[in-house]
């Protein structure tokens, strides 16, 4: 698969910005892959490109040190978490909360007219179409996994914001949904691409690449941009976007290998949970390599039909009246609490708001360079009140409904039956939830077929894109070799691996610690990327629609 050659037209992915630019319209078409904006040619081989070596260089020493010392990397994992959790969740939470209330004032504002790509761009996406590859390539690949396991968590032991809720109990379920919709909702989608994604839209518009150092365009001196500098921030937001990856393939491969483990031939094991991440390794790599397939498009709209039908088959098989009112009663007590819940005081290590909502904004955070580079790609022609109305409130508000169907009707089994969800949830952790649900409901020899094909649908989209994507960022060529799109896949395998290991042989049974770990650590680098976006968003959006209003009056 290529999934993003679509998405990018000739000439924007180039490291060297010519001076002057010529607007994207009228660029021509690159004669080569390797061919650069101004006409000349990238002579450096992909593997002497600093990019390559800035986001790789982390990661093979990782890799190193677990192989030659496995305590070692679990202390850099578990202390590097803790200090980056006290040190930047504070920082994390305020950033979050005002990345969408800047999101949605420019959306209700006149700017929202603003067309990204320019005044006379058109979408190639219909809106659909559009809304499904948003859905599927961002947040999806662990929304499939978190959106049975979270509720529950919370409806166990429920949040310290709800003080006198007794867990599993009725009182539990709206809160635990308001919790679940906080880390999964506006806050998290507006994130991973809002200002990021309109900052990168209107620079790609002016001439820059779309490149995560764009970023630092208007902002440090082009040399700094052009140089050492702009090396980091692309090879830096390589390795936190691989990290995010790395996060959803082991925890869908912990979900994969609890389901083979109900088999009468295996067992739920680390030599099983590794052999189940070696096979969806050469499944993504293989379609990262090849190109055989049609493209994230087509798998995005087959995950979104069948996620469609498992939906209404968890309406109609399960409580779907009970699930509708509890998503408006959670929904309405998420909104009047969601400036207490998002600002709550992160003081003491181990906390409440470090172990999750600290985590998710880590997590979400290294995704935003590229996650926001790609959504600017795929939202060419769409209005910036469009994109903010997709990104931060229609996929949020998918996203919360699908917590609630699959989540939802883990809680209500456990009411009615105790013990029946949460003890295969304590048993085999967050990996069991999704079974144990689907398996109580009727049809359930089909629905968890169906639940399964999702997960590697889910983990298939997301590895494949992010490797190409970091392929691509690194070479700065719309096509990057195969060898390094190759080198990108086997990295990420290579790194859930080893994170598997970690946990399954240093006590985390269910190897979610070592995972959340690592994710958290390699957001620290992008922070001031995604931080600097909250001032040129809003300032390059208002100087574009100024000087759009001669010409559309």
């Amino acid at each position: 698969m290529k999934p993003l050659l679509w998405i990018f037209p000739a000439g924007v992915t180039s490291a060297k910005p010519s001076a002057p630019k010529a607007p994207l319209a009228q660029r021509s078409p690159l004669p080569d892959p390797s061919t650069l904006q101004d006409g000349t040619t990238e002579t450096s081989a992909w593997w002497q490109r600093k990019p390559l070596w800035i986001g790789a260089g982390p990661l093979l020493v990782f890799l190193v040190v677990a192989a030659v010392d496995l305590k070692l990397a679990q202390h850099f994992t578990s202390s590097g978490k803790a200090i980056v959790s006290n040190a930047l969740g504070g920082l994390w939470q305020w950033m979050v909360l005002l990345l969408f209330v800047i999101a949605i004032v420019l959306a209700i504002s006149p700017i929202g007219s603003l067309r990204l790509g320019g005044a006379e761009a058109k979408p190639s996406l219909k809106f659909f179409d559009w809304c499904a590859v948003l859905i599927c390539t961002l947040l999806a690949g662990g929304g499939v996994f978190w959106s049975a396991a979270e509720p529950l968590f919370h409806f166990r032991d429920p949040a310290p914001y709800f003080v006198g809720v007794d867990g599993s109990t009725a009182a539990a379920v709206d809160p635990s949904l308001a919790v679940s919709f906080l880390h999964w909702g506006f806050l998290a989608w507006a994130l991973v691409a809002t200002t990021v994604t309109i900052t990168l839209s209107i620079q790609e518009q002016r001439g820059e690449p779309l490149r995560p150092r764009t970023l630092l365009v208007g902002i440090l001196p082009s040399r700094w941009v052009e140089g050492p500098l702009g090396d980091l921030a692309d090879g830096l937001s390589v390795v936190a976007a691989i990290a995010g990856t790395v996060g959803p393939l082991g925890f869908l491969s912990l979900q994969l290998s609890n389901a083979a483990g109900m088999l009468p031939a295996f067992t739920d094991s680390a030599g099983l949970q590794s052999l189940v991440v070696v096979l969806l390794t050469a499944v993504f790599a293989t379609s990262t390599v090849s190109g055989i397939q049609r493209g994230i498009k087509w798998l995005s709209e087959l995950n979104v039909w069948l996620t469609l039908g498992l939906a209404a088959a968890l309406l109609l098989l399960g409580p779907g009246l009970w699930l509708i009112q509890h998503f408006i009663s959670g929904f309405g007590l998420y909104l009047t609490n969601l400036p207490r819940m998002a600002l709550a005081p992160n003081s003491s290590p181990g906390n409440w708001v470090n172990g999750w909502t600290v985590f998710y904004w880590g997590w979400f955070l290294g995704y935003a360079p590229l996650m926001g580079l790609f959504t600017a790609g795929v939202s060419r022609g769409r209005t910036l009140r469009e994109l903010v109305l997709a990104v931060a409130i229609l996929c949020p508000i998918v996203t919360n409904i699908w917590f609630t169907l699959l989540g939802g009707s883990g809680m209500q089994l456990e009411l009615a039956n105790p013990g029946s969800i949460s003890g295969p949830l304590t048993a085999s952790g967050e990996s069991g939830a999704l079974l144990a649900i689907l398996g109580q409901l009727p049809l359930s020899w089909l629905l968890i077929p169906v639940g399964l094909v999702l997960v590697v649908l889910f983990m298939a989209t997301s590895a494949d894109s992010m490797s190409y994507a970091a392929a691509m960022v690194v070479s700065a060529q719309r096509t990057p070799p195969t060898l390094l799109r190759l080198f990108w896949a086997l990295m990420i395998g290579s790194l859930t691996l080893v994170l598997l290991r970690i946990g399954t042989s240093l006590g985390d049974n269910t190897s979610i610690n070592a995972l959340q770990a690592f994710i958290v650590i390699t957001a620290v680098p992008v922070t001031p990327l995604v931080l600097l976006s909250l001032w040129t968003a809003p300032r390059l959006a208002w100087k574009e629609w100024r000087q759009r209003q001669p010409a559309q009056s």
